[in-house]
Order: structure tokens, then C-alpha cells, then sequence
């Protein structure tokens, strides 16, 4: 039998409070009880053994199992210990609410003038190191502050060049291509019927045309292969110091000093190229 006690001074001179613990892996608690100090649990104990087997043996049982939950009703019963009379309480500390913590150094809503701006993080773009942030109001929720911040602070952002914009493959391949910037070349494809899911190879070649550029056809026929060539097979065949156009199924991307500049990650030198166009100035092709 194995139980051990947790006394605590109580009031009353030369009483404690008493709490009885039992399990080594299960542990069962007992108590509070109220009893003399320094009472010696383990001799207790022993008494409380020895009646049980004399019992045991008064009703000539063969076997006694003796269970360390009816130890304290034991001293209960002799005395040695009475019940505490307790109250169970359930204790919650609220923090949602109107008990949220509001730190007092965020800054006050510009809109209702009583909440505080809480930090929001929006959608990342780890090509970039950027990641949008603003404050939204906690008591009306108001939104104000956008902007975007180093996502790794400890590596700088870099400019936004149209990598990320859904459905940019052609403005970020004229782009590249060109030598121009991305929001400008935006603008001119929105206005030749770009849209967030791409631009037909007509209007393109249009925008082109506006942005100052020409986009002359080269005939893959006369590469060595006589088969649409992937990028790969194709790089090598390509003039050095030209800007290209190429376009594998669905997909625009540029080749600038023989270097490809994509904005899918996922084009493989493996893809076939369906078409390839020399990026000209239109002011030289005049000349």
C-alpha cells in the first residue's frame, strides 16, 4: 500500500489540513481532512492492515485484498481524521471582447477615433521579399496603412517587375524584352485588351508597336531541327545581344542576352517553342 500525504498549517493550534494521494501512474486524491499534526501515516497504516486481516480471519475469509481508498474512510471512521467542507469554484478569465487586451501604443483610428489599429499581415510574395501589412480599427474595423514591408527583414525588397501578377505573361515578357518598365507596359497591354487572364498574340504585337517596339517573326523552320525546338535545343542558335519573344503552349516568356526571364517558374527548358519573335526598335528598323 502506497499513499502519500500533503499537510497544510491550519488555523487551529496543533491541527493541519491533510490531502491523501494514491496511484503511481492513475493517481486518485483524497480529502481535504482535518486532523492532528504530525500524524504518522505510515504506522496508521499498519493498524488499519492488521484490523482488516483480524476481520478477515473473525469471518473465516481465505483471502483479505486490502484497497488504499478505504484507508481514509478507515480514519475517518476512528476519528483521526473528519472531513473539510469545500466549495468547487470554476474559474475563466475572459480576454475576448471588450476584455481583449488593446495595446495603448497602437495607433487610434482614423475613422472612429475610439479603436486602436491592430497589425495585419496580408498575402506575401516571397519572389519579391514583400508582404502587404495594415492596420485594421478594433472597434469598427476600418482598414488604413496599406503597404508593403521586407517579408525577411534581413534581406531587402525587390522591385516589382510583374512576376506576380496573374495572368502577366505577356506584359512581363515585353517588358523584359524591351527594356521597360512592367507598370508601364502594363497600362499599354490594358489598353490593347490585356486582362488578369492574358491578351491575344494580335493585340500584343499591337501594344508592341505603341510601346515603340516591333515584333518580327523568326522562322523556326530554319533552326536545325525542321520540329518545334525545346528551349534548350534552341538558346544556343539564338544571336547574342538580341531581345526575343518566345512562346511555348499558352505561355509567353522573354530571352534577353540569351538569358530566359519567365514569370512561371514552372517553364522547363524541356518546352516546345511555338513561336519566337526578335524584339526591334521601330526607330532603327526606320533608320
Amino acid at each position: 500500500m502506497t499513499l502519500t500525504t500533503s499537510p497544510t498549517e491550519f488555523t487551529q493550534s496543533g491541527k493541519r489540513l491533510y490531502m491523501l494521494y494514491q496511484g503511481n501512474y492513475e493517481r486518485n486524491s483524497y480529502g481535504p481532512y482535518i486532523g492532528d499534526s504530525g500524524l504518522d501515516f505510515a504506522a496508521l497504516s499498519a493498524v488499519f492492515r492488521s484490523e482488516s486481516y483480524a476481520l478477515a480471519e473473525a469471518k473465516a475469509d481465505d483471502y483479505c485484498s486490502l484497497y488504499e481508498s478505504d484507508f481514509p474512510a478507515w480514519l475517518v471512521a476512528k476519528g483521526i481524521l473528519s472531513p473539510v467542507e469545500t466549495t468547487g469554484i470554476e474559474i475563466s478569465v475572459s480576454t475576448s471582447g471588450g476584455d481583449a487586451y488593446v495595446p495603448k501604443h497602437w495607433p487610434v483610428c482614423p475613422d472612429c477615433g475610439n479603436g486602436r489599429g491592430d497589425p495585419q499581415y496580408g498575402d506575401a510574395r516571397k519572389s519579391l521579399n514583400r508582404i502587404k501589412t495594415y492596420k485594421r480599427c478594433t472597434e469598427c474595423g476600418h482598414e488604413w496603412g496599406h503597404t508593403e514591408v521586407a517579408n525577411d527583414t534581413s534581406k531587402p525588397m525587390l522591385d516589382d517587375d510583374g512576376r506576380d501578377t496573374p495572368g502577366a505573361c505577356v506584359p512581363f515578357a515585353l517588358a523584359k524584352a524591351c527594356g521597360i518598365e512592367f507598370a508601364t507596359v502594363l497600362d499599354v497591354c490594358a489598353r490593347h485588351g490585356w486582362s488578369g487572364t492574358g491578351m491575344a498574340q494580335t493585340n500584343a504585337i499591337f501594344a508592341a508597336r505603341e510601346l515603340g517596339f516591333s515584333l518580327a517573326w523568326v522562322n523556326l523552320v530554319s533552326a536545325k531541327t525542321p520540329s518545334a525546338p525545346t528551349l534548350k535545343r534552341l538558346l544556343p542558335e539564338l544571336n547574342d545581344g538580341r531581345n526575343y519573344v518566345a512562346g511555348v503552349k499558352g505561355h509567353w516568356l522573354a530571352i534577353v542576352d540569351g538569358q530566359i526571364m519567365d514569370n512561371d517558374a514552372n517553364t522547363g527548358l524541356g518546352r516546345k517553342v511555338l513561336e519566337l519573335y526578335e524584339v526591334r526598335m521601330v526607330q532603327a528598323m526606320a533608320a
